[in-house]
């Protein structure tokens, strides 16, 4: 059902910073429509069910697990059923002695003109720098801890009925470079929560060495865990990713893509 070999798509790139250019931000206005600071380039995306790829080589892999929450867009199911579930999920996965479940982004592509939720974020990027370090301290000063080593994860989990619409492509990590990585300020991260707070994030200028991966037709009882912050790397390479719009499919009508994102950060002592 999923034998395909690749497909290609649309990726949003923003262009290259020139000589003078201020460092990029997003949040402090309504960003512009038509995107002028980024270009859309053809990629082409390898089917990942067809390969082996794993966090520790690649930056990413698909995990199977069945979740107790009946509704995703329930914040109180999500936050009281599954953070824990997803805290042991990261625990067992990676050994880490601690994980901390920080956030939790729910999206859903039918009601993005309404405001009510996000849609599929169609933009390379990473959700954190290096930097992310000094955004922690009060973390670390919370909980008491001096871990040797810092992980955050990302574990990404569609529901919708046919998960066919916007899916979610990863680039290889093995295939990034420093010098394609553009630092960008997010103001507003965690907009709508008590502890909304800026970030540094990761925009990437286009490279051809950029290899793109997906798992098509993802269920409610796939995650997927990718790595956006390692202590450890110097220069840390990212998992950039990105949304995108499969049209292998033609004309077929599918169901609107909903999906829910939380963030795991793995404290190593």
């Amino acid at each position: 059902m999923n034998n395909f070999e690749k497909t290609e798509a649309s990726f949003n790139y923003r262009n290259p910073l020139i000589k003078g250019e201020p460092k990029p931000a997003f949040g402090l206005k309504e960003e512009d429509a038509s995107m002028p600071n980024h270009t859309s380039y053809i990629k082409t995306i390898q089917n990942a069910r067809l390969k082996e790829f794993s966090i520790e080589t690649s930056g990413f892999e698909l995990l199977n697990h069945k979740s107790a929450v009946k509704d995703f867009f329930n914040d109180l199911e999500v936050t009281e059923i599954y953070y824990p579930e997803m805290t042991k999920l990261v625990k067992e996965r990676v050994l880490a002695d601690e994980v901390h479940i920080v956030s939790h982004i729910s999206r859903n592509e039918a009601e993005v003109e309404s405001g009510k939720r996000k849609g599929a974020h169609r933009l390379v990027h990473n959700d954190f720098t290096p930097n992310f370090k000094s955004t922690l301290e009060p973390l670390l000063e919370e909980t008491n801890s001096k871990p040797s080593k810092i992980l955050v994860f990302n574990l990404w989990r569609r529901f919708d009925k046919d998960g066919i619409d916007a899916p979610f492509a990863l680039c290889d990590a093995r295939t990034v470079n420093e010098k394609e990585l553009i630092p960008t300020d997010l103001h507003n991260y965690l907009e709508g929560q008590e502890d909304s707070l800026t970030v540094e994030i990761y925009q990437s200028s286009f490279s051809e060495k950029h290899q793109w991966n997906y798992y098509p037709k993802m269920n409610r009882d796939e995650v997927l865990m990718f790595k956006t912050y390692d202590s450890t790397l110097n220069p840390f390479m990212p998992t950039l990713h990105s949304a995108f719009d499969d049209n292998s499919f033609g004309d077929k009508e599918v169901s609107p893509r909903e999906s829910l994102e939380v963030r795991a950060i793995c404290f190593f002592n």
